[in-house]
């Protein structure tokens, strides 16, 4: 009888997906980040590509500070067949409901999302929160600002990487940021 129930256990195991990373870490999603549009006329948005490289950056930090993350491939998949556009203000996804459900499609424990805000040629800032899948609360909010051309944003978004991870992992928060 013992047997019996170990054996539907562990079939009632595989067929539910674990989020957890095979190293028991938690599973992060990392949503592409999205452009903010602040209302100012004559205001630069990010283009689509520097926000593909700066979400590749932010990804690069959070590897770096060894944080498992899903594909984004499927992450860009599953906010685009929720009706989202991360590159189209108006259509993206950067609140938490949203990032619950683009989580929970892909599996994830937590989902990062953030919004690049581009105030002038060369000051750029960046606001993240990350979200527990899970329960929906936003269990932690980064913002970062940068002075520079788009490679210091990019590293910027490296750096903040690093700090996102060690609010994911439950250790010290990040720095106050300086601000520009």
């Amino acid at each position: 009888m013992r047997k019996v129930a170990w054996i539907v256990a562990a079939l009632l195991m595989a067929a539910t997906p674990s989020s957890a990373a095979p190293d028991g870490r938690p599973l992060v999603a990392v949503l592409p980040l999205a452009a903010n549009d602040t209302g100012i006329p004559y205001s630069v948005l990010p283009s689509p590509s520097e926000l593909s490289i700066m979400t590749g950056q932010l990804r690069a930090g959070l590897e770096a500070d060894r944080v498992s993350l899903v594909v984004q491939r499927r992450v860009a998949s599953a906010a685009s067949a929720a009706g989202f556009d991360q590159t189209v203000p108006a259509r993206s996804c950067t609140v938490a409901e949203c990032a619950q459900s683009i989580g929970r499609a892909v599996h994830a424990d937590d989902v990062v999302v953030g919004a690049v805000t581009r105030q002038m040629a060369v000051i750029w800032g960046t606001s993240f929160s990350i979200v527990d899948v899970k329960t929906g609360r936003i269990v932690g909010a980064e913002s970062f600002g940068y002075k520079g051309d788009v490679q210091a944003m990019e590293l910027g978004e490296r750096t903040a990487g690093n700090c996102i991870g060690r609010v994911i992992r439950g250790q010290k928060p990040c720095p106050p940021d300086p601000g520009w």
